[in-house]
């Protein structure tokens, strides 16, 4: 009994670290310009590091012309995935309607892309749009009823599996659709800020990005570290 016993305890113990180091995010706090998660980064116009929430540092963009291009792409070799992006969205309707604030693509090979991005309403709201293409085919996630106020820190997260393609706001899920993903190649960058070919600039705060190669539910993950 006593070997079973242990043989039991071994085998959940095995479990429990192997299902934390798959989970283990990758992490992209925003403490230097020049690299992002250890990785080479080009700078656009001039963002700012400053003190954010909880006095974290934070990269503050203009929505002109200020944006990151990383290169590196996160998510290579993942079939199933979580993004999460911790952010505070300032107040610049018209000016900054559209917002595609993540985006990771291969420019030279295009087909393949994943953008994370907000719309600004005349309220002093805000609203989630996911998108994701392949040569395939595409999907929005978009619904302009489900808003949030501008000038609060928020969350927005990506998570795909099993051709599900699911994006939460606050650790809510907003939005869902079925699309098959095909993996973005590894030669692909990651833009923060802007979009990839230098439009729809991001107005406001972003104070860090994680990645995992696994479909996570917000609420499950939350107090990883």
């Amino acid at each position: 009994m006593k070997s079973a016993a242990a043989f039991l305890f071994c085998f959940l113990s095995a479990w429990l670290v192997s299902s934390c180091a798959v989970q283990k995010p990758v992490q992209w706090k925003m403490e230097t310009l020049s690299l992002i998660g250890g990785h080479p980064t080009t700078v656009l116009g001039n963002p700012k590091l400053i003190s954010g929430k909880g006095g974290a540092q934070v990269v503050a963009f203009d929505g002109q012309d200020d944006g990151l291009l990383v290169d590196h792409n996160p998510i290579a070799g993942a079939e199933e995935f979580s993004i999460e992006v911790v952010f505070k969205p300032n107040a610049a309707w018209p000016a900054n309607v559209e917002q595609r604030f993540l985006h990771i693509e291969d420019m030279g090979t295009g087909q393949r892309r994943l953008l994370l991005e907000l719309r600004l309403n005349n309220r002093n709201q805000w609203y989630a749009d996911f998108f994701l293409r392949t040569e395939n085919g595409a999907l929005t996630l978009i619904d302009s009823t489900k808003t949030h106020p501008v000038g609060e820190w928020a969350t927005m997260t990506l998570t795909y599996k099993n051709k599900q393609l699911k994006g939460y706001v606050n650790g809510q899920l907003e939005l869902s659709g079925e699309i098959e993903y095909l993996p973005i190649p590894a030669s692909a960058k990651t833009s923060i800020g802007t979009r990839m070919d230098k439009r729809s600039w991001f107005n406001g705060e972003i104070q860090s990005i994680r990645v995992w190669k696994t479909a996570l539910q917000p609420k499950k993950y939350s107090n990883f570290l």
